[in-house]
């Protein structure tokens, strides 16, 4: 089962269990989502610790895309 199939009980499970996994992410492309996101954070005023450890998970590589989406949507989404 990949970890996008995998369902869990909060999103600070998801977040660790994610943390724990390694990353193949090119050090080349880890600096350049960095950059991106360090922009976007500077023009939007985005400076709450917790929203750059989330971003974290896709700038590093510890979820794609399309996992980190269903993560937020978990974590902000309302039932």
């Amino acid at each position: 089962m990949s970890s996008i199939d995998t369902t869990y009980d909060s999103a600070q499970a998801w977040f660790d269990a994610a943390m724990e996994r390694g990353t193949t992410l090119d050090p080349e492309l880890i600096r350049q989502r960095q950059a991106i996101a360090d922009a976007h954070n500077a023009c939007n005023d985005i400076c709450d610790t917790t929203m750059l450890a989330d971003q974290q998970l896709y700038i590093q590589g510890y979820m794609e895309l399309e996992e980190y989406q269903r993560y937020l949507l978990l974590k902000h989404g309302k039932p």
